[in-house]
C-alpha cells in the first residue's frame, strides 16, 4: 500500500506519546499535537536511506535541484512563481517567524493574531519584546470569520506594524477564501502593516474547498511586496522531525534585512537529513499526499457524522483543511480544568486544550484525526463515555 496507518510510535520518545509517561498513565490515547501516527512517504524515506548510504553527515547545502522543488510545487499547487533568490531558509516557522519580529518591527509594536491562535505565536511575539494583539474571529453558521470593519479599526493603531495570518487557520481548520485573502492585505496595504501569513497547513488540501496562498500570482504586485509566506512541508509530509522550513520574501529590502539578520545569527546552517527530505517530498510525495488528503478526509468526515450522531453536545467545526478537529464543548459547562480532567482521567484521552489558543477558546478542544481509522475509533468511544459522565 502506498500509505501506512499501522505505525507504533510509544517507546520512540516522540512528544506525542511520551504524555502517556509524563502522566503515568498507560491507557492515556494522545490525539493532540500536531504530527501524523501515519508513516513518511516510502520516497522520502529511501531518499533518506540513500543519504545515510554515503557514510558521512559532514557539512551540505541546499542545492539548486533544492529550490527548484520548492519553486515548481509552489507554482503547480499554489500558482505562486518564485525564484530560488526569494526563498530564505530556516530550522522551522516559529524560528523564522521569530526571527522576523525581530528584524522587521520594533520593541512594543503591536502584533495583530486572530483567536483562537496557535500557541507559539503568543510566546514568540513576547518573547521578542512585542505587544500580542488579540483579535477574535467570529463564529459564522458554524464556521470562523473576519471582523473586517473590527480588522481595519485594529490595523489604524500607529504601534500595529504587522500581523500573524495563519492561512489554512489552525484549530478551527478554516480555508480562507481569496476574497477573504485579498481583504486583509487591502487593509494591511492601506495601514503599512507587514503581513506574516504562515501557510504551513495549506498542502492538506481537501477536493471540495482548495487552498489559496497570499503570494498567489494572482495577487497585486504591491499586496505581494507587504507579505511574507512562512512555510514547510513537514506538515503535509509528516516531517516534523527534519526541522526545515522557507520564507518567501519578494520585497527585495526585506529580503536584505532578513537574509542579513540570517546571516548575523548564522541560522542558515540547516539540517542535512531534512534538506534530502524536502526535495524528496516535493519532487516525488505527490501520489502519496493525495492518497493521505484522500484518508484523512474519510477519518474527518467519519468523525463528524459519529459526533453528530451520538454526541450532539459536542459541537465540532467542519475543518476545511489540516487534520486538525476543533471541538466545542460548552454545553457541559465546565471549567477548563474540569474539562481537561474529565477527558484525560475519565476518558483516558488526551486533546490540546483550547485554553492555550487564547480567551476565545475557553471550553473548546483539539483533536488530531491523522491516525489509523481503528485508533480514531477508539477515541470516539472515549468521547462517548466522557459524554455519559458529564451530561
Amino acid at each position: 500500500m502506498l500509505i501506512d496507518t499501522q505505525v507504533t510510535r510509544k517507546a520512540t520518545n516522540c512528544i506525542k506519546w511520551n504524555v502517556r509517561h509524563d502522566l503515568n498513565d498507560d491507557e492515556l490515547l494522545p490525539m493532540w499535537i500536531a504530527d501524523m501516527d501515519i508513516a513518511t512517504a516510502p520516497c522520502i524515506r529511501l531518499a533518506l536511506e540513500k543519504a545515510l548510504g554515503e557514510k558521512v553527515l559532514g557539512y551540505f547545502e541546499a542545492s539548486s535541484a533544492f529550490f527548484k522543488a520548492i519553486c515548481d510545487w509552489e507554482e503547480k499547487r499554489h500558482q505562486v512563481s518564485l525564484q530560488a533568490k526569494q526563498i530564505l531558509l530556516s530550522p522551522s516557522v516559529t524560528t523564522a517567524l521569530s526571527l522576523a519580529i525581530r528584524h522587521l518591527t520594533k520593541p512594543m509594536d503591536k502584533i495583530l493574531v486572530f483567536s483562537p491562535f496557535y500557541p507559539p505565536y503568543k510566546t514568540i511575539i513576547e518573547a521578542n519584546h512585542r505587544q500580542l494583539v488579540d483579535l477574535p474571529l467570529v463564529i459564522k453558521d458554524g464556521q470562523y470569520t473576519i471582523d473586517f470593519d473590527q480588522l481595519a479599526q485594529f490595523f489604524s493603531d500607529s504601534a500595529m506594524t504587522a500581523m500573524i495570518m495563519c492561512n489554512p487557520h489552525n484549530p478551527g481548520g478554516r480555508v480562507w477564501s481569496a476574497d477573504e485573502l485579498l481583504k486583509v492585505q487591502q487593509l494591511a496595504a492601506k495601514h503599512h502593516v507587514l503581513i506574516f501569513a504562515d501557510e504551513i497547513h495549506n498542502d492538506i488540501s481537501y477536493p471540495d474547498l482548495p487552498t489559496s496562498s497570499m503570494l498567489n500570482d494572482q495577487v497585486d504586485h504591491v499586496f505581494q511586496q507587504q507579505t511574507l509566506v512562512f512555510k514547510s512541508a513537514t506538515k503535509a509530509f509528516n516531517l516534523a522531525g527534519a526541522k526545515v522550513s522557507f520564507i518567501f520574501v519578494k520585497n527585495e529590502h526585506y529580503r536584505e534585512i532578513l537574509q542579513n539578520a540570517i546571516e548575523q545569527e548564522q541560522s542558515n546552517e540547516i539540517n542535512t537529513l531534512g534538506l534530502v527530505a524536502t526535495r524528496a517530498a516535493y519532487e516525488q510525495g505527490l501520489p502519496w499526499l493525495n492518497a493521505v488528503t484522500a484518508y484523512l478526509e474519510d477519518n474527518r468526515d467519519a468523525a463528524l457524522d459519529y459526533l453528530g450522531k451520538y454526541l450532539p453536545k459536542i459541537k465540532p467545526m467542519k475543518t476545511e483543511s489540516t487534520y486538525l478537529l476543533w471541538l466545542d464543548f460548552c454545553s457541559y459547562h465546565l471549567t477548563d480544568r474540569q474539562l481537561a480532567d474529565g477527558l484525560t482521567k475519565k476518558a483516558h484521552l488526551f486533546l490540546n486544550a483550547g485554553s492555550d489558543y487564547g480567551h476565545a477558546s475557553e471550553g473548546f478542544m483539539r483533536l488530531n484525526f491523522a491516525v489509523d481509522r481503528k485508533v480514531l475509533s477508539d477515541a470516539l468511544r472515549r468521547l462517548s463515555k466522557f459524554d455519559q459522565l458529564y451530561r
